[in-house]
């Protein structure tokens, strides 16, 4: 196995972490008071909704990536993983060269091994 899966299965775990971060900045929304969010109740629980619902989407996206089988259409999921993290300014220093080695053969061989 290329070191870069291991790397890969490393940035999904931390890619997962921040969704659940996200999940759990929804239900600070929902319990405390609006007051103190200095919004109305309607927004702050409809923001707490959107936070959980878009963490747990993300998360359950994230989550495949340490179970990919070694076939080709799991090399193009990860690569998509990785560009959603280039839409994080905290990811791109993660993502360039995690997807600069993922372009590399011998984790594309990984993943499709050549026939001989």
């Amino acid at each position: 196995m290329p070191a870069t899966i291991l790397w890969f299965r490393a940035y999904a775990a931390l890619l997962a972490l921040t969704y659940l971060g996200l999940v759990a900045l929804g239900v600070v929304f929902l319990a405390l008071p609006p007051e103190q969010l200095e919004m109305t109740s309607a927004e702050s629980v409809l923001v707490g909704w959107i936070f959980i619902l878009l963490g747990l989407l993300f998360t359950a996206a994230v989550l495949p990536a340490f179970f990919l089988p070694r076939q080709g259409w799991a090399w193009i999921y990860g690569l998509a993983l990785m560009v959603m993290g280039l839409t994080s300014v905290i990811f791109i220093p993660l993502c360039i060269p995690l997807i600069i080695f993922w372009l590399k053969d011998p984790v594309k061989d990984w993943f499709v091994p050549i026939a001989s």
